[in-house]
């Protein structure tokens, strides 16, 4: 089966996707309009075309690129048309009449930018009304699709996409990370988002000073990039908080799990979010968690239970909870095995993939009988 898979195409979770499709026999495409260095997964085809000359998001600028799109599909005949995020390559994926197409949100291109502007709204209800079937990670990005364009709930399908089990575990060795930091006996808070305002990354430094104040062996771990690193770097100095905090950058996954697995307590202070797979990755290696109170992560955390929920924005809650956590080591291992049991059941790709394969099947065979 060919897959033609339309979107930006440079991040881990385009990486995973188009590897998964490699592994179960499928050919895939990847397409994509955007600039820059893209993922490269041997048995991927990939076309990639510049159209950022053009101002983005101008009508002209969207046929012109779905009409180059509908070119470049009718050439490698795929049998499926799988659209990624919503704001640019989903509607240009909608705009070229390509059938059959699953339109796949990410989460902020459902929860965020239908509510930017009427035109983002439109675009938004024309790309998933013109889909044949949509799929997205969590109850609330199902809800509101409903919501926007009135379909049946059959034609939305969720399924959370899920992390590398092999890789996301705990090890209980010992942590050349905290050798390395000279944290050996320090509690290690991480946070592994990037530097965007949905993020809320601020109010999680904002908490800091609190929680050094009662735990001064307390320290910090940020793992990520982007465009607000300079700021939060002005924030913390500002704090006096620079031996506190490290700045990992952006890491592979298996760096990635070297630090999760050196870390106590797991933090994501998101404004707006779908199924964190950062989140699922933290569970995953028995970390517990504190997190926003961002609807969609109560499908995952139960306050108390694995976890403590706190409201967004608000950093004295959030460091009264993390200073809870790190005053209770049995607690946390409660709550950290609760979350390496969630993971197992609910986060495993391997099984989750199992999904969109059968997304994939139904679409082929309704085109094979409207035919």
């Amino acid at each position: 089966m060919k897959i033609a898979y339309l979107s930006e195409g440079n991040s881990v979770y385009d990486r995973r996707f188009l590897e998964k499709m490699v592994e179960r026999g499928y050919q895939p495409y990847l397409i994509s309009y955007w600039p820059g260095k893209l993922v490269q997964v041997n048995g991927v085809e990939t076309l990639h075309y510049d159209f950022n000359a053009v101002p983005r998001f101008k009508h002209f600028q969207l046929l012109q690129v779905a009409w180059h799109l509908r070119g470049v599909l009718k050439r490698i005949k795929p049998d499926i048309l799988h659209t990624g995020y919503l704001r640019w390559h989903g509607v240009i994926g909608a705009l070229s009449g390509f059938h059959p197409t699953l339109s796949m949100p990410w989460g902020s291109d459902i929860l965020i930018w239908p509510n930017e502007s009427s035109s983002a709204k439109r675009f938004t209800r024309l790309t998933l009304r013109r889909a044949d079937i949509i799929t997205c990670d969590c109850q609330l990005v199902k809800d509101r699709i409903i919501e926007l364009i009135g379909c049946q709930p059959e034609k939305v399908v969720v399924f959370p996409w899920g992390i590398d089990l092999d890789i996301f575990k705990p090890s209980n060795g010992p942590s050349l990370i905290r050798q390395r930091l000279g944290w050996e006996e320090n509690e290690i808070l991480i946070m592994t988002r990037n530097f965007r305002p949905v993020y809320g990354i601020k109010y999680f430094i904002e908490a800091l000073p609190s929680i050094v104040r009662q735990r001064h062996k307390a320290r910090v771990i940020l793992v990520g990039s982007g465009s607000l690193e300079q700021s939060y770097r002005k924030q913390i100095t500002k704090l006096r908080l620079e031996r506190y905090v490290y700045f990992a950058g952006t890491v592979d996954e298996g760096s990635m799990a070297g630090y999760l697995n050196t870390a106590d307590v797991y933090v994501t202070t998101s404004l707006s979010d779908g199924t964190s797979t950062c989140m699922l990755e933290a569970m995953a290696c028995g970390l517990p968690v504190v997190v926003s109170d961002t609807p969609a992560y109560f499908e995952w955390v139960k306050d108390g239970i694995n976890g403590y929920i706190f409201p967004r924005k608000d950093s004295n809650t959030l460091a009264q909870k993390i200073v809870q956590l790190l005053k209770d080591d049995s607690l946390r291992k409660k709550m950290g095995t609760q979350n390496y049991y969630i993971a197992q059941e609910r986060a495993d790709w391997e099984k989750n993939f199992d999904t969109l394969e059968t997304i994939y099947k139904t679409l082929v065979t309704h085109r094979v009988r409207r035919n």
